[in-house]
């Protein structure tokens, strides 16, 4: 059976570590379309690109995210807590491009979200 990937209220108060392509970041899914970036996360530096150098679709999309928080960015590193709607949008802000965030989003005891959406 295929998880339902949606929020729950279990999860508001849970702590989860995301972390992939050298991005790290603390994060809090606070209510549906709520999701805590908490100040001081670590950005990946370096885009996706296609096969031929070009930027794809999640590498676009991530782009704008960074410009769009611009100021709230120093040095690839957060200054301030930052709020997505989603955890794959959160998720391609931070590594620069996307893949499966549900798979990079982990509690203190190594549970993805993923795990979370099967409970």
């Amino acid at each position: 059976m295929k998880p339902q990937h949606k929020w729950s209220p279990d999860l508001a108060d849970i702590e989860f570590t995301f972390e992939d392509r050298g991005s790290l970041g603390k994060v809090y899914w606070r209510s549906r379309k709520e999701l805590i970036l908490k100040a001081g996360a670590k950005l990946t530096p370096d885009p996706q690109l296609n096969q031929d150098g070009t930027l794809n679709f999640s590498t676009k999309l991530a782009k704008f995210l960074r410009m769009e928080h611009a100021d709230k960015i120093k040095d690839g590193v957060t200054t301030s807590d930052l709020t997505f709607p989603s955890p794959n949008e959160l998720g391609t802000f931070l590594r620069y491009g996307g893949n499966n965030t549900w798979l990079n989003l982990k509690d203190k005891d190594g549970k993805t979200l993923d795990d979370w959406s099967k409970v």
